[in-house]
C-alpha cells in the first residue's frame, strides 16, 4: 500500500469515526477519545500493513477496496470509548461506511479517466472534493433523521436495521469490486443474493413500520372516541373543525346542554344517568338521521356540526326530541342549545364554542326565569 492509498483510507476512517463519535455519548473527554483513536489507528496500521500484500490483486493499484473491510475493526475500541449499545454502533458504522464507500467507488470511477499511474492521486483528490461538498449534508441527515431513528426504534426492528445496513455496505463494496476486477460469476451470484436479501429485509422492515403505524392510528382513533356514547370527543371535534377551517368551509356549531341532568344522577344514580345519555344519543341519531357530526364534549354537553343553511330546521328538530324508548320511568327532560357559525362568528374553535356556549347559557337562564 503506497502513501497516497494510505491517505485515502485514513480519510475514510476519519469520516466514519467522526460520524460514530458525533452520534454517541462519550465515556471520556474529547482529547482522550481522540488520542485513543490515534493510538489504535497506529497499532492497526503496524499490525495490518504487513498483511495487505496478501490481498487479491495487491499491487495493481486498481481501487478494488478490499482493505476497507479492516475499518470495521474500530468497533472494538469505540465500544470502550463511547456510550452506545454495540448494535447501535454497528448500524452507525455501517451507514457511514455506505456513504464513504459510495464516495470512494465514485472517485475510483472518475480516477480511471486519468492515466493509470495517477489513479491513486486522482482518487484522493476527487474523494476529498466530494467529501467537502457532501459531508455537511450527510452530517445533517445523520443528526436530524438517523439519531431520531436510533432513539425511537424498538429491539425487534433494530436487528432488521442492522442486517440491512450491513447488507447495503457489502452490496456497494461488492459492486465496486466487480466493476474494478471485471465480471466474475461468483461475485455476480453473491451480489444477486445480497440484493434479494436486502429486498426481503426492506419489505419486512416496511411491514413492521406499517404495522406500528396502523397501531398508532388505531390508538389515535380510540383517543378521539367517547367510551360511553361512542361519539367523537372534544379531540375529534377539534380535528374535524380544524380541517373545515383550513378548507374555508362554512359550518355551524350547535352547543347542546341537557336540562336538569344532575337531578337524574342524584335521584336515580349514575347508572341511570349513563343510560339517559346513551338513549339521548340513540334518539338524536335516529330522529335527526345523522351518522357523523355529533360529539360529546363532557358530561351532558354535546355538539352538532352542521352546514349553515341547515341550522334553523336542525335546531328545531333537536328541541322537539323525545326518547324513543322507556327508561323505567325516566322521561326526557329537554335540552338547551346555542349556536355559532364560521366564519361569521369566529375563526377558531375556541371562539365558536365560547359564543355557542354563551348563547346556550342565555337560553337556559331564560327557561329558569320562566
Amino acid at each position: 500500500m503506497n502513501f497516497i492509498s494510505l491517505l485515502i483510507l485514513l480519510e475514510m476512517l476519519s469520516i466514519n469515526t467522526y460520524t460514530t463519535y458525533s452520534c454517541s455519548k462519550k465515556k471520556e473527554s474529547s482529547f482522550v477519545t481522540f488520542l485513543s483513536v490515534c493510538l489504535v489507528t497506529a497499532a492497526f496500521t503496524l499490525i495490518l500493513l504487513p498483511m495487505v500484500p496478501m490481498l487479491p490483486n495487491y499491487g495493481n493499484g486498481n481501487g478494488n477496496g478490499l482493505f476497507l473491510i479492516c475499518g470495521f475493526l474500530y468497533v472494538i475500541p469505540l465500544k470502550y470509548l463511547l456510550n452506545r449499545p454495540i448494535k447501535h454502533m454497528m448500524i452507525i458504522m455501517s451507514s457511514s461506511w455506505i456513504y464513504t464507500m459510495f464516495v470512494f467507488s465514485f472517485s475510483v470511477r472518475v480516477g480511471y479517466l486519468f492515466p493509470l499511474e495517477f489513479l491513486s492521486l486522482a482518487v484522493l483528490i476527487v474523494q476529498t472534493l466530494v467529501y467537502a461538498m457532501t459531508f455537511p449534508y450527510f452530517k445533517k441527515f445523520v443528526n436530524k433523521i438517523f439519531i431520531y431513528i436510533l432513539r425511537n426504534i424498538d429491539n425487534q426492528m433494530i436487528n432488521s436495521l442492522l442486517v440491512i445496513s450491513l447488507s447495503w455496505f457489502f452490496l456497494i463494496f461488492l459492486l465496486n469490486y466487480t466493476f474494478v476486477e471485471g465480471n466474475s460469476f461468483v461475485s455476480e451470484i453473491i451480489i444477486l443474493i445480497v440484493i434479494i436479501g436486502n429486498a426481503i429485509l426492506s419489505y419486512k422492515l416496511l411491514h413492521n413500520l406499517v404495522s406500528v403505524n396502523n397501531k398508532a392510528k388505531t390508538l389515535s382513533e380510540i383517543a378521539k372516541i367517547d367510551t360511553l356514547t361512542q361519539l367523537k370527543n372534544r379531540e375529534g371535534l377539534y380535528e374535524d373543525v380544524l380541517q373545515k377551517i383550513e378548507n374555508n368551509t362554512t359550518f355551524t356549531i350547535i352547543f347542546v346542554d341537557l336540562d336538569v341532568f344532575k337531578s337524574i344522577n342524584d335521584c336515580f344514580g349514575h347508572a341511570a344517568g349513563d343510560a339517559y345519555l346513551i338513549e339521548f344519543v340513540k334518539t338524536a341519531k335516529e330522529v335527526l338521521k345523522i351518522s357523523e357530526g355529533f360529539y360529546r364534549l363532557h358530561g351532558d354537553e354535546f355538539v352538532f356540526l352542521v352546514h349553515k343553511l341547515e341550522v334553523e330546521a336542525f335546531c328545531s328538530k333537536i328541541e322537539k326530541l323525545e326518547f324513543l324508548n322507556d327508561l323505567d320511568g325516566v322521561t326526557f327532560k329537554g335540552l338547551s342549545l346555542g349556536y355559532s357559525s364560521f366564519p361569521a362568528d369566529g375563526s377558531t374553535l375556541s371562539d365558536l364554542l365560547y359564543l355557542a356556549d354563551l348563547r346556550m347559557y342565555q337560553v337556559k337562564k331564560d327557561k329558569h326565569r320562566v
